[in-house]
This record gives structure tokens, sequence and C-alpha cells, in this order.
């Protein structure tokens, strides 16, 4: 951005020379009107020679003074362009930085990353996509949870859990600098919880197809998609536990064609289906031995589509 505002800027001598240019112009013209005002003299009187003087004298002072503005101009926008690109040459440094500490072997080195990576996108909105992909693509690396720790818990997954609440914490009303509208790819990650409670999608996308959740929980209770599109495409749902309880859909898309309800627990309790689409038609009859738990109803509501024709509800 820094260079493209100094490249759009004149070399100083043209600038002065069309401000002189400029200045001669205005000052014919200026002559010009006045020897037709007074019905075109032969020989101009004396008072209008010195008309004449005192137009040319305005002329040389206005156009000096424009060419110190244009001197002054030139001065702020290149002192901006350099204020931009040490600006940039920062913000690229704390990013090198913060993804050479996400990419550590130490655990809590790569969490010290996760919330640089945060603020550089909360300050950096040009790059905040950017950020985004960074903190996404760390959930994409492919990684098995140790099932047998404690609580299912372990180092690698308190890493990816702080990363899926720091997108959450942005996709929550109120947030104080929201990522709305943005992509964020977790196409086949592995994730054992997290808290997706309370977000709102109002665009943008939210990719989850292919997603693996290997026990655990995790919450989009409360969540309201209003717009974009959310794919749990090719997920699967098996031996996790997965709650989309009150949450409502009044907009937007959300796809689980080709997911796996063969395990676990999916659970719509509470959800209302006020508008968009909620798309489970695409889940094969294969994969959908422990089907979703809904509310109790005589027909679908409009906007869920099922399987085949075959109700769900329990």
């Amino acid at each position: 951005m820094a260079a493209s505002q100094t490249k759009e800027l004149w070399p100083i001598r043209r600038h002065i020379v069309a401000v002189v240019l400029t200045g001669l112009g205005v000052f014919a013209v200026a002559v010009v009107l006045l020897w037709l005002a007074l019905g075109l003299p032969a020989a101009p009187s004396a008072d209008t020679r010195l008309n004449v003087v005192k137009i040319a004298l305005s002329v040389v002072a206005g156009v000096g003074g424009v060419v110190a503005l244009v001197v002054a101009y030139r001065k702020q926008r290149i002192g901006e362009a350099a204020e931009a690109r040490e600006r940039g040459k920062v913000l690229n440094e704390r990013f090198a930085g913060a993804c050479a500490q996400i990419g550590h072997e130490k655990p809590t080195v790569r969490l010290a990353g996760v919330y640089a990576i945060a603020s550089l996108a909360d300050q950096w909105p040009e790059q905040r996509q950017v950020c985004i992909d960074v903190l996404c693509a760390y959930l994409r690396i492919p990684y098995e949870p140790a099932t047998d720790s404690p609580w299912y818990h372990d180092e690698e997954s308190e890493v990816r859990l702080s990363i899926t609440s720091v997108l959450s914490d942005h996709l929550r009303p109120g947030a104080p600098v929201s990522w709305q509208g943005h992509e964020f790819n977790l196409l086949r990650a592995v994730l054992r919880s997290a808290d997706f409670a309370g977000i709102e999608l109002t665009g943008g996308r939210l990719l989850l197809s292919l997603a693996r959740f290997p026990g655990g929980w995790l919450s989009f209770d409360g969540m309201h998609v209003s717009g974009g599109e959310v794919w749990f495409g090719g997920a699967s749902f098996e031996g996790a536990r997965v709650t989309f309880e009150k949450a409502e859909f009044s907009g937007g898309r959300v796809q689980f064609e080709g997911a796996a309800f063969t395990g676990g627990e999916v659970s719509f309790r509470g959800a209302r289906f006020t508008g968009g689409e909620v798309d489970l038609s695409g889940v094969s009859v294969d994969d959908y031995t422990a089907p979703p738990v809904f509310d109790e109803w005589e027909t679908p509501p409009p906007g869920l589509l099922l399987p085949g024709a075959a109700a769900v509800a329990e």
C-alpha cells in the first residue's frame, strides 16, 4: 500500500511545471476577459495597464502559494507512505515471530503463538484472513489424541481448544473485534473438544467437512446462523458428543452431506429452524444408524431436510 501511494505522486518538477502553467493560463484568461470587458481597446489606458499588473502580481502570488501547498502535500504523502511502510514492516516481523512460536515443540510456546496471531489479526484487518488461515491450518495438522489421558485431555488438545476458543470469541455477538464474514477452513480438522456455543454467523464460511471428533464434547449450543455457510460434509461424529441445543437457523446454509452418524450423540434439542437450510438429505442410510436427536414434531420444520422421508424425532 505504501509503495502504491508513492507511485501515485508526480515528480516534484512535473508538479511545479503543471502549477506554473496553470497559473499562466489563468493569467492569460484574465487578461483576455479584461480586454473584452473594456471593448477591445487598441491602446490600453494607464488604468488598464495597472489592472493587468495587479492581476499578474496576484497570479504570481497565487502560483507561489499553490507551489508551497504542493510541496507540503507531497511531504505529507511521502511521510504517510513511510509510516505505512514502517507499520507493515513491524506487523510482518510480528507475524513471522508468531508463526515461529505456533510451530514450536513446546506447547506453552505454541499457546503464546496462538494468542500472538489472534492479537495481530485484530490489529491488521488487511491481513486478518491470513492470520485466521494460520490458526485454522494448525487444526488441520494430523493428530491422534491420547485417549488414555485424564479427562481425555492432553497438551496438544489444550492448544487446539485454545485456538477454537479464540475463533469462537471473535464470532460471538459483542466481540471487541468481530471476525464475521471470513472463512474458517477446518477441513479434516481433528478436534477432541471445542466450545462454539453462542457464536453467530452472518456471512463467510465455517468449513468442518471431513472433520473428526474422537470422543470429547463439541458444543454449538445457542449458535445462530443467519447467513453464510456451515459445512459438515463427510464429518465423522462417531464416539463424540456434538450438541446444537437451542441453536437457531434463520438464514444461510448448514450442510451435512456425506456425514457419518454411526455413534456418539448429536443433539438438536430446542433448536429453532426459522429460515435458511439445514440439509441432512445427503447422508447415506448406512451412515445414519445413530441419527441426531430433535424435538418431537408431526412434520419436520421448514428448512430442515432429512435423509429420505423418515422422521427422526424422539
